[in-house]
């Protein structure tokens, strides 16, 4: 009979328990089965963006979000966001539209509205949403600063000095109106003269060579104009050299390079030619195309020329590749830039290097056919003032010949003034 209640109470203590596990097991199962909420979704989005890359899966998860939760305006800024960093602005421009229709108050709606229009290269889109904006928001210093900045980086520069004194009269404390009517007056500045001097130096056979240019640049409506003379001490001969060099603007975000060259000395090309198309591209690329034509007393070169650059921050980098056809024997050769910008356009330094079976800056007949070469480089640019500018450059280079190996260090020193 013990035995048989000892039993009982043991089945007993195992049924106790199996519900206690069942009880404490249901939470649980019910957490599991419970969905996302819409913030849990959000940061799900955002982390497949910013973590992963991902911005398919990103908005993917976010339209979800916001299938449950049609207001939510910060969902529908990040895809707006995110169509934008990918260069697809009509999207972009719909989802933010879409949340001024149901809040016309949204300020980071505005200002991404704004941001997107301008960076679609559309002058007049942009203001009309500064203008919408700052019905809404009258005398606002953000807003006007937006307006400033969208009119400079068209090139309305007269227009973008009158809006930042405009902001002065209303914030005169604003830093930022500050610095960008100075920026808006430089730009208008349309001319510069600079003066440059390159030393350079071998380590065997030949005498150091010296190079002297001038250089006056003018702004025009339709791009720069560049004017050079050169003059050059190499082999003992002296040489003088013009040049003019033009960047037309075709389109927005398209545009050209046209050059031309002439001398009478042997040690400079008779003739010389230059043309290049420049296309900007989504994602902050800009793709270039072009040819080069030399004509030497003794003969022509053509040369081909490509080279990609890719905006990041306050970073460039460019790719560049050169290739020359000869009946004794094609060069190709290949240059990266990478450049640290700071303050402004004109303050960087940059480190260059190139490989190849050609110079990667060909100017002189010898430099055409090498057996191999290479070069690293270093510049730097600081402006003294908002009128003067210094530069200076240090390389070093390796060019094989049949017969020799030539290697030089160079520096160079310049300083331009603008006015």
């Amino acid at each position: 009979m013990s035995m048989i209640s000892a039993q009982s109470k043991f089945c007993g203590y195992l049924i106790i328990l199996f519900i206690y596990f069942l009880m404490m097991s249901i939470p649980v199962l019910q957490a599991q089965d419970q969905p996302l909420t819409v913030d849990e979704q959000f940061d799900q989005a955002r982390d497949a963006a910013f973590n992963d890359g991902n911005y398919d899966k990103a908005r993917t998860i976010a339209y979800a979000a916001l299938e449950r939760s049609p207001d939510y305006h910060g969902i529908r800024l990040f895809i707006a966001r995110l169509y934008g960093w990918e260069g697809d602005y009509a999207s972009a421009r719909n989802e933010l539209e879409t949340v001024l229709n149901r809040d016309p108050d949204n300020r980071k709606a505005f200002e991404a509205l704004i941001n997107i229009e301008s960076r679609s290269g559309d002058l007049d889109r942009s203001l009309s949403v500064t203008d919408r904006a700052l019905e809404i928001y009258p005398r606002d210093e953000e807003f006007l600063l937006q307006r400033a900045s969208v009119l400079y980086s068209f090139d309305e520069f007269v227009r973008s000095e009158q809006v930042y004194r405009s902001i002065l009269l209303i914030h005169p404390s604003s830093r930022e109106a500050r610095d960008g009517l100075e920026s808006a007056r430089l730009k208008q500045m349309k001319h510069s003269v600079s003066l440059s001097y390159r030393h350079d130096q071998f380590d065997q056979i030949f005498e150091p060579w010296n190079f002297w240019e001038m250089q006056l640049n003018r702004q025009t409506p339709y791009g720069s104009a560049i004017g050079r003379l050169q003059y050059a001490n190499r082999f003992s001969q002296n040489g003088v050299q013009f040049n003019l060099d033009t960047y037309p603007s075709i389109t927005s975000g398209f545009y050209a390079y046209l050059s031309g060259g002439f001398s009478n000395s042997s040690i400079y090309p008779r003739f010389r030619f230059g043309f290049s198309l420049y296309k900007s591209l989504p994602f902050a690329l800009e793709l270039e195309g072009g040819i080069r034509y030399l004509n030497f007393t003794t003969s022509e070169t053509y040369i081909y020329t490509a080279s990609l650059t890719k905006y990041r921050g306050n970073y460039m980098f460019t790719g560049r590749s050169y290739f020359a056809p000869s009946s004794l024997g094609n060069s190709l050769s290949g240059n990266l830039l990478i450049r640290r910008y700071f303050s402004s356009a004109d303050s960087y330094v940059s480190i260059s290097g190139g490989y190849g079976t050609a110079s990667n800056d060909i100017q002189f007949a010898q430099e055409i056919n090498t057996l191999n070469s290479w070069s690293l480089s270093f510049d730097a640019q600081y402006p003294l003032s908002n009128r003067f500018l210094v530069s200076g450059k240090a390389g070093i280079d390796s060019e094989e010949f049949r017969s020799y190996t030539r290697r030089r260090v160079s520096i160079k020193a310049r300083v331009s003034y603008r006015f």
